[in-house]
């Protein structure tokens, strides 16, 4: 097919306008060389690791633990009987952050944030991660601290100084006798959780040394019931407290290790494809508006290049007949 003169000439303003925009942007997108392939991956793999390694310093900054994550291998704190997970509450695959803790003023218990107001995950107090009976080989415990007890001097009870500000119907204790200051019996607390439950801590069957007494959200009972954790867990024991979480994403670490002990929610396990599945679709995604909204731009400066250089023709005088170039032959068809 041949081609006339009106598209010849519409094809030679394109080009003419087409080299006007890259003469025009030399520091820009016309003179920029294209990377290959691999050092695209290069750069944007580089770019990922130095936004993964910030977050991570960022973490350590903040809690003073390396590495600043543990993952929840039990379903022991979740706030469900039917294996729902809930964003707030630290179910099974969570990553917890963890923030290191100095000494005992650090920490404040469900009894403590009962009379304060102050909450955690869903409840009162604060959620400690520690190591039982102190054993660092062994995998550490994250549950709620329920109280702080203190050794008496006598060696046969204890003193727990958050009851004396706690309302009288939250607590009481199996003997009449005893008091804040001098618990031998079991202390039972009232209306405790999700399940609003009883928790009893046999405070005669406990050793006699400073401590807290953890639990479970979910547990029935509390860790210093069992025989082999009836000592209360002493500071030195404590790892850190809890502070702020990444729901679902330690699943992927669990299912690789064959480490979870309780099966995952299955909310949780949706949720993580979603999120996987954003993460990676996400930068395509962005990759595509960006590159479509520079097309578009580069559209318009060849447009405004072309309609300049269109006014700029016909402000131009004509040429005389002798003076103009011969027409260009027209392709073969």
């Amino acid at each position: 097919m041949g081609t006339s003169a009106e598209e010849l000439t519409i094809l030679v303003l394109y080009q003419c306008a087409t080299l006007r925009v890259v003469s025009s942007g030399s520091d820009g997108e016309g003179t920029r060389k294209k990377l290959s392939p691999a050092l695209l991956f290069l750069r944007d793999a580089g770019i990922a690791l130095v936004f993964v390694a910030s977050i991570l310093l960022a973490m350590y900054a903040y809690t003073g633990l390396w590495p600043p994550l543990v993952v929840v291998e039990s379903e022991s704190m979740m706030h469900s009987e039917d294996n729902v997970s809930y964003v707030g509450v630290i179910d099974t695959g969570d990553l917890v952050l963890v923030k290191s803790i100095d000494s005992a003023s650090d920490i404040e218990t469900y009894m403590e944030g009962y009379t304060s107001g102050h909450r955690t995950y869903g409840d009162y107090g604060d959620v400690i991660v520690y190591l039982v009976n102190g054993n660092e080989l062994a995998t550490p415990i994250i549950h709620r601290a329920m109280v702080y007890l203190e050794a008496n001097d006598d060696g046969n009870s204890f003193s727990c100084e958050a009851l004396r500000d706690a309302d009288g119907e939250k607590w009481d204790t199996t003997d009449p006798d005893d008091t804040w200051d001098h618990l031998t019996s079991t202390l039972r607390i009232y209306d405790v959780g999700f399940q609003s439950e009883t928790v009893a801590i046999d405070t005669s069957r406990l050793v006699v040394a400073d401590g807290y007494i953890t639990k479970g959200d979910h547990n029935d009972n509390t860790d210093q019931s069992l025989s082999s954790r009836n000592t209360p867990v002493k500071v030195s024991w404590i790892v850190g407290k809890a502070r702020g979480e990444i729901p679902w994403f330690g699943l992927l670490k669990l299912w690789a290790t064959d480490s979870l002990k309780s099966d995952a929610p299955p909310n949780s396990v949706r949720n993580l494809w979603i999120s996987l599945a954003f993460i990676i679709i996400g930068p395509i995604m962005l990759d595509v508006v960006i590159t479509y909204k520079i097309r578009k731009r580069i559209a318009r400066k060849r447009e405004a290049a072309i309609r300049e250089y269109q006014a700029e023709q016909a402000g131009m005088k004509p040429l005389p007949p002798e003076d103009r170039p011969p027409p260009p032959e027209p392709p073969a068809s």
